[in-house]
């Protein structure tokens, strides 16, 4: 056995931030492709291709 004392509220806190971070990316990327993509409900249907 180890005689070693752990802090639990001091282990974790890198991947805590890295998962914070990556959902932060996630998010704005998110918004970004909403952005570029979104149609209002009102806009001019695209136009039926000829057969």
């Amino acid at each position: 056995m180890t005689t070693d004392r752990v802090n639990p509220s001091s282990l974790g806190w890198g991947f805590a931030a890295l998962i914070i971070a990556l959902a932060i990316v996630a998010n704005f990327t998110a918004f970004k492709i909403h952005k570029a993509t979104y149609l209002q409900p009102d806009a001019p249907k695209a136009e039926a291709s000829a057969r």
